[in-house]
């Protein structure tokens, strides 16, 4: 008797909850910019960097991805630039130091809208105008990787395709 009490219960409560009280992300959150690498020679095939880590100019927090030919990478809602220093680190077995390390920037510039979603998920941002250009090391002492960048979309609303190519 307890148990069904428990599962009546359980459905009361369940069933009284509104729509806006799940926030079930997606297309709910804020969404981040998704950049596929490519070769640069062979320009239509994914190609899987060994480790890729970015750290925001002014920040110290660092995004690490392993064995992979996509990244995605976070932009500063309450600012219209964020620029992030991409280092990548490639083993090389010919080398003394078996591993190479080369640094690049990449400069995003864009215009943000904010709307309200729901009362669980409160307020999402969408990006517009969204421009990126390619910037040499702030570090001299290593030499760059990224040979070009192809910028595929003027707006960043959904994280459903990619938003820019980087070429190595």
């Amino acid at each position: 008797m307890k148990k069904i009490w428990l599962l009546s219960l359980a459905a009361v409560l369940l069933s009284s909850c509104e729509k806006d009280d799940i926030c079930e992300g997606g297309e709910s959150e804020t969404p981040n910019v998704i950049i596929s690498l490519y070769d640069n020679f062979e320009t239509e095939k994914l190609k899987v960097a060994t480790k890729v880590c970015l750290v925001a100019n002014g920040f110290s927090d660092t995004i690490v991805f392993k064995n992979r030919s996509k990244i995605e990478v976070p932009l500063q809602i309450n600012k219209q630039e964020t620029t992030w220093e991409i280092t990548l680190y490639e083993y090389d077995p010919t080398a003394e130091n078996d591993t190479i390390i080369k640094k690049n920037q990449l400069r995003f510039l864009y215009n943000t809208e904010e709307f309200y979603v729901s009362k669980a998920c409160g307020y999402k941002v969408n990006f517009y105008d969204f421009g990126a250009s390619l910037l040499p090391s702030a570090d001299p002492n290593y030499a760059p990787w990224i040979q070009s960048i192809s910028k595929l979309t003027n707006e960043i609303t959904n994280e459903n395709n990619a938003h820019i190519y980087l070429f190595y």
